[in-house]
């Protein structure tokens, strides 16, 4: 199946982010990028090298709901009247439902930092905005969906951890991948809550998804950021044993003594951008749900906020 990267410039850290397109029909692109000129105007100079038009698409699929994968989806839908396929977990995102900030807040409190942190964060997240239309997804796909094309049948999978309802696309041969393998990044286990507003253990989530994709051998990744992985089961791998190594040097710590999880954020990350506080705190709580789960980890709750140490060492 002929897959074409369209790379897109995003205001993010990240950088470009790809978005694909697959020929019809049904025309199909994969992730749109952001809501800036700059990356419409990108978007459009790739189709049109590619031999059509933002006006001729008529499938778009978001492999998840980050604003760098779909904040142009109601622009491309408005300009050729695509459907919209997503998975049900992450409308909440696309839609721009507020119902997870207060358990964020909470979330960011119960870490040891102060409510006004929280609301500084509350306002970059805001500031965002401008990046992205709500939209609500016309299709609902979930795991084991099949997807029709001219050149033959993407399976959707779904592969949650860097997001709730994150998809890959898989046709046999080459897997897209959206932000669950990449080249030179590891892809952050997001925290979100569930709709009563419990915490989701995404990192252990995630890796069972790079687990599963290993065992697909995919001849190559198309992924959302970067070049194509040629080795891509390797680099779940990888990747796993990068998490698995987090987890020890985690585990090392919490046996000198009781910490929160703003006193790991701060020796694990010394210059952290104020913009990537959310997720520095995933990143550590990722990690400390693994040790939990092994049955590693003590955790205490005092005046609102947690603290954690090794098992052995309490």
């Amino acid at each position: 199946m002929r897959i074409t990267p369209l790379p897109v410039p995003t205001p993010f850290p990240v950088g470009p982010v790809n978005a694909y397109l697959l020929p019809g029909p049904p025309v199909t692109l994969v992730d749109c990028g952001p809501k800036t000129p700059e990356a419409l105007a990108a978007l459009r100079r790739g189709l049109a090298g590619a031999g059509t038009r933002l006006e001729a698409i008529q499938r778009l699929i978001l492999t998840h709901g980050h604003l760098d994968h779909f904040g142009l989806a109601a622009t491309v839908a408005a300009a050729s009247g695509a459907r919209i396929y997503a998975h049900p977990a992450e409308v909440p995102k696309l839609t721009a439902d507020r119902a997870f900030v207060e358990p964020a807040r909470a979330f960011i409190q119960e870490a040891g930092f102060g409510a006004d942190v929280a609301d500084r964060w509350l306002e970059v997240l805001r500031s965002y905005r401008q990046q992205l239309d709500r939209v609500t997804p016309t299709d609902l796909v979930d795991d084991g969906d099949r997807l029709p094309l001219a050149e033959g049948v993407l399976e959707v999978l779904h592969t949650p951890g860097h997001a709730q309802g994150h998809i890959c696309l898989w046709d046999g041969h080459a897997l897209i991948a959206g932000d669950l393998l990449m080249g030179e990044i590891s892809p952050n286990p997001v925290v979100e809550f569930d709709a009563n507003g419990q915490r989701l253990r995404t990192l252990p989530a995630y890796l069972q998804s790079l687990r599963r994709v290993a065992t697909l051998r995919p001849a190559v990744a198309y992924p959302g950021h970067g070049d194509p992985l040629q080795t891509p089961a390797a680099r779940a791998l990888e990747l796993i044993r990068h998490h698995e190594a987090r987890k020890e040097a985690l585990a090392a710590l919490l046996a000198e003594r009781r910490w929160t999880v703003r006193e790991l954020i701060a020796t694990w990350f010394p210059t952290l951008d104020p913009r990537q506080l959310y997720l520095a705190i995933s990143e550590v709580t990722g990690h400390l749900d693994l040790l939990e789960a092994e049955g590693r980890l003590i955790v205490e709750r005092r005046d609102g906020v947690c603290y954690y140490a090794h098992a052995t060492a309490a």
